[in-house]
């Protein structure tokens, strides 16, 4: 079990750095309207990840409740957070962003426990302290401090809460039975629905296909749909799947830092010593927040803790 707990670790550290490095991409991207950019992006993904469909397709057959709550993934997690997301990062700084959606695994894990009976500990707790110091530490170092920027945050804000929401909505159809990989590619086509119906009601779609897009740029677009959304969101979903939603949003606070290992690598932005200490933090922060919360009791249970969470 623990070398399994091992190598769930190690997929979503991987997925968490995929995620960092497509900040970067679409930092690159820039150069298109942002709805454009997420439209496509996610539509590639929908695509790759469309043959699971065939796979599942005996598991239909759902229910008109797993329904609607795949679709509010799609609105909340997918629509909603790429639309605020690309909407926010105009009115606020790239440090208040950064911070905002650092403050996911804090959110997660009080929504899960208030929503989903997931329970905290002080261990959990001081996880999400120590990691969230973390990321405010590599927020001021590259940006010199935190101003308050009025609707921009609130818009970020918003934008992370839409994330959380998706989260906790996984875990719930997840503990109702639906497979991981069912929510994951369901989900994306709910939430491309929804995106293509907000980038046609902001620009006919002439003006899309008029776009010149060169074949770097393509590929660039190519491999944030594939690695960052399609291949990311099966693993992340898998994580929340078996170690919860609080657990698995542990992992995001390492996405600031990744990003900017990345963009100093290719965008040639510079890391200081203080980098290495909240590196430091954020491992130790996710150590802390994503070991199990206590351990087993004297007497003998029979059902892991994490499956007997109210559904």
């Amino acid at each position: 079990m623990r070398n399994k707990e091992r190598l769930l670790f190690l997929m979503l550290a991987g997925v968490v750095t995929l995620w960092g490095l497509n900040v970067v991409m679409v930092k690159y991207l820039t150069m298109f309207p942002p709805m454009y950019v997420a439209t496509i992006r996610m539509t590639i993904a929908g695509i790759i990840l469309a043959p699971i469909i065939f796979q599942y397709r005996k598991n239909l057959r759902i229910g008109t409740t797993n329904w609607i709550l795949l679709a509010g993934v799609g609105a909340s997690s997918i629509a909603l957070h790429q639309i605020t997301l690309a909407t926010g990062v105009q009115y606020t700084s790239a440090g208040n962003a950064s911070l905002i959606l650092g403050l996911n695994p804090l959110a997660t894990a009080l929504l899960a426990m208030l929503l989903l009976g997931e329970g905290m500990s002080w261990r959990k707790g001081l996880g999400i302290a120590v990691g969230f110091a973390g990321v405010l530490i590599v927020v001021i170092s590259q940006h010199g401090g935190i101003h308050m920027n009025g609707w921009g945050d609130a818009i970020m804000f918003f934008s992370m809460l839409m994330y959380v929401t998706g989260g906790l909505l996984i875990r719930k159809l997840a503990l109702r039975g639906v497979p991981v990989l069912l929510i994951t590619v369901l989900s994306q086509w709910f939430g491309v629905i929804f995106l293509w119906i907000s980038a046609l009601m902001i620009q006919p779609a002439s003006y899309y296909i008029g776009l010149e897009v060169t074949p770097f740029q393509w590929l660039v677009i190519l491999a944030s749909a594939v690695l960052s959304t399609a291949i990311g969101s099966v693993g992340w979903n898998y994580g929340i799947r078996q170690l919860g939603a609080s657990r698995t949003a542990m992992f995001l606070n390492g996405m600031p830092l990744a990003s900017l290992l990345f963009a100093a690598l290719f965008l040639g932005e510079q890391l200081q010593l203080v980098h290495l200490l909240a590196l430091l933090m954020i491992v130790g922060g996710v150590y802390l927040g994503s070991r199990h919360q206590a351990k087993p009791s004297p007497v003998p249970t029979v059902v892991p803790t994490e499956l007997t969470t109210k559904a």
